[in-house]
């Protein structure tokens, strides 16, 4: 563990937290099934608070417990059920949950630091994310993004090369040159090639965690 990031200018943390060898935290470990489909933001929203706190490695229990916590703050909007199994509504299966908002984000992000003494503030952008990712990057300011993209059109690209298609997911952002969007998900290291980015048809909403 290093101290905490008392300014972002002074201290930059540039990558997610490790937990037991992980690139950030993922959310295939959370506890059922209703979680591992919809907590990508509460994962990127914990591991931007751990970054404040200074915390840069810690065990798979302490993750666990620190995921709990976060998911009393960061909430998905979730259908009444325990939706063990997708559901089908009108033909197509659904979670029972439509994730975590925008909205509900930056309100949970802001209670999630004020529970562990740190203030922050969220600031969002989508225009001319490439400058103002490597602005706040170079800061090492934390940095998550929603990429919403109808029909699963986005793809995140491990580190074999091999393609995962997402519609309605949160990611931290850590890098970001000429090619590539440089994220951590699913406890990984992957890349989003920037003209698909900017082909598809994806709303790409960024978050600046800044000090409050």
């Amino acid at each position: 563990m290093t101290g905490p990031l008392t300014s972002p200018l002074t201290t930059p943390l540039t990558s997610p937290p490790s937990i037991e060898g992980s690139f950030g935290g993922s959310q295939m470990w959370a506890p059922t099934p209703l979680m591992q489909r919809n907590s990508c933001g509460i994962i990127a929203g914990l591991d931007a608070v751990l970054r404040y706190e200074g915390i840069s490695e810690l065990t798979m229990d302490e993750y666990l417990k620190r995921l709990e916590e976060a998911a009393r703050f960061i909430r998905p909007a979730n259908l009444p059920g325990k939706h063990d199994k997708p559901v089908k509504i009108f033909g197509r299966e659904f979670s029972g949950s439509f994730g975590v908002s925008t909205r509900r984000f930056k309100s949970g992000i802001k209670r999630l630091a004020d529970s562990r003494g740190i203030r922050i503030r969220p600031k969002g952008f989508i225009f001319k994310y490439e400058n103002r990712a490597r602005h706040y990057l170079g800061m090492g300011v934390p940095l998550v993004a929603l990429i919403a993209a109808p029909f699963n059109n986005v793809k995140l690209v491990n580190g074999n090369g091999v393609p995962f298609n997402v519609g309605n997911h949160w990611v931290t952002v850590t890098g970001i040159d000429d090619r590539n969007l440089e994220v951590s998900s699913w406890g990984g290291r992957y890349h989003i090639v920037l003209e698909d980015l900017d082909k598809a048809t994806a709303g790409i909403r960024f978050y600046a965690v800044l000090p409050g």
